[in-house]
């Protein structure tokens, strides 16, 4: 008996010892919370409370309640673009959790400056930080698990992850439990964009054990900073998509967030109403996935 009981604690130690233990960083004295909407940011939470955060790190943003068409995003403490691109949750059952997976440079990020929740809409009761259980890749602009051994999955990445891709550098593609037919379909540009497929052009990608590349051409390169891309795949798990420039340093995303030249400016005032012509107050400014409180 006894050495049952002591099998099972050892058991539920060791469990306990992988689980990572959220890390409360700001909690709402009322339950309905507070709303964070175009005219009221969230609470700012300092570069001090984030000086833990590490890529694989999960912020999480506890929701009492949204309205239809909420927006949420996370923006640098400087007001200075975003941390987190903006999320468009549909169907929550409230409370709800929404949840932003950090990447190396994003946790950087967030060390240096802090972070304030931003958007329109919510009204949020807590916010915590999950510490990372598994390393992340210097380099990785996208992790998780994404199960494609038996179906067609897609992994969406905006553009502002993009911003400083160039001719030269590679995407990488990191998987495990491969099948017997394993096919990467990147659309580079978005949808409708540039499709490349692994079985139709495998010259333009290169395969070392688990990793499968693809060299970026200028084309390439404009085209997903311009949009993004979506990748498609089939037959292995992917669990992590990363930028990487041949024989520099990590690459550089601090800015994620950063404006996409092609993308049209729209204003609006702190109601949350369009102004063509922005002057003399503060409005909101968005450019594709950059939304940015701003005084003009």
């Amino acid at each position: 008996m006894i050495k049952n009981l002591l099998a099972l604690f050892l058991l539920i130690s060791s469990v306990a010892s992988v689980c990572a233990t959220p890390v409360v960083l700001w909690q709402s004295d009322s339950p309905e919370g507070v709303s964070v909407r175009w005219d009221a940011a969230g609470p700012t939470i300092s570069a001090e409370q984030c000086a833990d955060f590490t890529g694989g790190g999960k912020i999480e943003v506890s929701v009492a309640s949204c309205n239809s068409g909420a927006i949420l995003l996370l923006t640098k403490g400087d007001w200075n673009g975003d941390l987190c691109p903006a999320v468009y949750p549909d169907n929550l059952t409230m409370p709800a959790t929404v949840t932003f997976s950090l990447t190396p440079a994003q946790a950087k990020s967030a060390r240096e400056l802090g972070f304030i929740p931003f958007g329109d809409g919510y009204n949020i009761s807590r916010i915590s930080y999950v510490p990372s259980e598994t390393e992340v890749d210097p380099d990785a602009i996208w992790f998780g698990s994404e199960d494609c051994r038996s179906e067609w999955k897609n992994i969406d990445l905006s553009a502002p992850l993009f911003a400083d891709a160039k001719a030269g550098d590679k995407l990488v593609f990191v998987t495990s439990d491969r099948g017997p037919e394993v096919i990467m379909q990147p659309i580079i540009g978005n949808w409708g964009g540039i499709v490349l497929n692994s079985v139709d052009n495998p010259e333009l990608f290169t395969t070392e054990g688990d990793l499968i590349s693809i060299t970026l051409t200028d084309q390439w390169a404009d085209k997903l900073r311009e949009k993004g891309f979506v990748l498609q795949a089939y037959g292995a798990v992917i669990n992590e998509i990363r930028l990487v420039t041949p024989g520099g340093d990590t690459t550089s995303i601090i800015g994620i967030g950063a404006d996409s030249n092609n993308a049209p400016v729209e204003y609006f005032n702190l109601n949350g109403l369009r102004v063509e012509n922005p002057s003399n107050g503060i409005f909101i400014r968005r450019q594709g996935d950059k939304v940015t409180k701003v005084a003009l």
